[in-house]
């Protein structure tokens, strides 16, 4: 199945790489921070394209994150043999090019998980993922640097648990603690010891309940207590979301916001801690009130849980990506700087976009970056799905997604990268 896969990679690459060329992206001044990155692939894009199957057998980048070396990591699920997908972990170079030296040819799979949806890295270079999505199965497997599972980890390298009880939603974060227990978070949290086992210390059994629908992100504090972001709903427009704080233990924090709790502006898609303690917590948000308005909200919150009123207004901001109505939020990052970037899938159908927005540390839209303070890229796809970013050490930004593109012949789909000046 792979090796077929595998063989017709290159013609679809060359195919990709014409289409990206003829990419639309925003018009922007050489070198001006948020234009794309010549450097990288083609034009700053970079894609990694298969033979389209079935409706259900396609191609998906969930995360992303970047090694200490600058290479760039991205798992999620490529085409299989059944018409469904398998999990993969993908490698790429500092330039884009695909690193030869990992898994097959750059592209590590497993077919015993059908999705991969979040991704870290051990102090070690062992790369740790979580997966699948919208299931009450919740799979966590660790590959050695090399992109070979690690088979001391769980069974032969993936541990399997039934959720005690329906998790539902996609995994939404995993952090690795300074003692190598690794905490994910679905539809509610585990933790595992470093060997992959289920640590039955943590919460209750091994499992904490999560606030909302589903967690979206997870981070660690220095203190180890942690945080884990998600939505009121599934819906993709959900009016609020949530931030809970857990002790160490997997107990509820009672300390923090209001038992535990705090409510965000729009639905908590992606949080980031800052380095005195604060969070910033990125969503979406739709108002019927004045416009409609949608588009990314960005909020930031004191450590103790509670809202900063010195950041924006009143502690938040909304912002329209011009000429696409429907903005969802995928992924947030903070630069050296200290200026906040957001990234959402931007759509106006049949019309979709990578859009980003740029805020300075005090809450106001950067605009000098992109124009305005906003960037979006389209790629002239039937579909498209922004699904993650990461900040380089340079303060370039790398975004991640997925794409499909339907043809009477046969058509492809596949993961999408873009790589944005940030600075």
């Amino acid at each position: 199945m792979y090796a077929a896969a595998t063989s017709q990679r290159a013609s679809w690459l060359l195919l990709m790489s014409i289409f990206s060329i003829s990419l639309i992206a925003s018009t922007q001044a050489a070198a001006q921070p948020g234009t794309l990155d010549p450097t990288f692939g083609t034009g700053g894009i970079v894609t990694t394209a298969f033979p389209l199957g079935g409706s259900f057998n396609v191609a998906t980048g969930n995360a992303v994150t970047i090694q200490p070396d600058g290479k760039i990591l991205v798992c999620g699920g490529v085409p299989g043999s059944d018409d469904f997908p398998v999990a993969a972990v993908v490698r790429y170079n500092t330039d884009g090019s695909l690193d030869m030296s990992f898994g097959n040819a750059g592209i590590a799979v497993t077919q015993n998980i059908s999705s991969l949806n979040v991704i870290t890295l051990q102090a070690n270079g062992q790369i740790v993922v979580a997966g699948p999505p919208g299931s009450a199965i919740i799979e966590v497997a660790r590959f050695n640097s090399n992109g070979n599972l690690d088979t001391t980890f769980g069974t032969a390298g993936i541990f399997t648990s039934k959720a005690p009880i329906d998790a539902g939603g996609p995994s939404g974060g995993v952090v690795v603690q300074p003692d190598g227990n690794i905490v994910v978070a679905e539809g509610l949290m585990l933790r595992l010891l470093p060997d992959g086992g289920l640590d039955t210390s943590f919460g209750t059994g091994g499992y904490a309940t999560t606030a909302g629908y589903s967690s979206s992100a997870l981070a660690l504090l220095s203190d180890g207590k942690i945080l884990a972001a998600s939505s009121l709903s599934p819906s993709a427009s959900s009016i609020s979301g949530y931030v809970t704080r857990y002790n160490s233990n997997g107990s509820l924090d009672t300390s923090f916001g209001v038992n535990g709790q705090l409510a965000t502006a729009g639905s908590g898609n992606a949080m980031v801690v800052l380095s005195k303690g604060e969070l910033v917590v990125g969503g979406s948000l739709t108002s019927s009130l004045s416009g409609p308005v949608a588009g990314f909200a960005v909020s930031r919150y004191k450590g103790i849980g509670v809202t900063d009123a010195t950041f924006a207004s009143h502690g938040g901001v909304v912002t329209p990506v011009p000429n696409f109505p429907t903005v969802v939020t995928a992924g947030l990052g903070v630069q050296s700087s200290g200026d906040i970037v957001v990234l959402g899938t931007a759509s106006a159908y049949p019309n979709f976009a990578f859009g980003l927005a740029r805020y300075t540390p005090t809450g106001q839209l950067d605009s000098t970056f992109g124009t305005n303070g906003t960037v979006t890229t389209s790629f002239g796809t039937t579909s498209l799905n922004a699904s993650g970013l990461a900040i380089q050490s340079n303060s370039d930004i790398v975004t991640v997604g997925s794409f499909q593109i339907n043809k009477p012949q046969g058509g492809s789909t596949g993961f999408v990268l873009a790589r944005y000046l940030g600075q």
